[in-house]
């Protein structure tokens, strides 16, 4: 976050498993915080390994797009297995012209996809009111390899300093109306910290 004049905190509900992108590569940080995990719910022993592999991928992940935060939910549900949740934070300079990192010109370049029979994928677009400022919320199901649910909520670090992008992400797209409550309360804690942060 070399380009930010201050931080950011966020967030995420108590069982997900909060990391260092850069450090979760090079140390044994994602070992110890699925260690962690397991001595204070034991039952979770028998799913270390799995735990670690999901960890894993969605640090490599996260590192491979230059997050600057990363965190991950791996919860198991009665009836429904392992429930998936990632979140990443990016952070770009934006356009060149500070008038092109404005939320409306954001939401301009960004195309809404209305759902259509045959596929899951549609796209929406609004501008959102959180307390760090104005954001534009993009939510939806993308088609892939995986089907994904997705919100994206992208805000303009005061001062012209780019764009916060915050990435919430689930492959399980039948439960798309609960991951994205999920997803927006979870967006909604972001708050800027340090001596010009709001």
């Amino acid at each position: 976050m070399a380009d930010l004049p201050f931080g950011f905190t966020l967030r995420v509900p108590d069982s997900w498993y909060e990391f260092d992108v850069w450090r979760a590569g090079r140390t044994g940080d994602l070992a110890r915080l699925v260690d962690a995990r397991v001595a204070a719910t034991p039952e979770l022993a028998p799913h270390r390994s799995v735990l670690l592999k999901v960890l894993r991928e969605v640090a490599d992940l996260a590192a491979r797009h230059g997050a600057v935060f990363g965190a991950a939910m791996t919860d198991h549900v009665e009836d429904a297995g392992t429930v998936l949740a990632t979140l990443m934070v990016l952070h770009t300079r934006g356009r060149s012209d500070p008038e092109g990192n404005t939320v409306e010109a954001i939401a301009s370049g960004i195309v809404a996809v209305p759902p259509t029979p045959g596929t899951p994928a549609w796209r929406g677009v609004e501008i959102v009111e959180l307390d760090a400022g104005r954001a534009v919320r993009v939510t939806g199901v993308e088609t892939g390899e995986l089907d994904s649910v997705v919100m994206q909520t992208l805000i303009p670090v005061p001062g012209g300093h780019g764009v916060l992008d915050l990435v919430l992400t689930s492959p399980h797209h039948s439960l798309a109306e609960p991951m994205l409550d999920l997803f927006d309360a979870i967006s909604a804690t972001l708050a800027w910290s340090g001596p010009q942060g709001e």
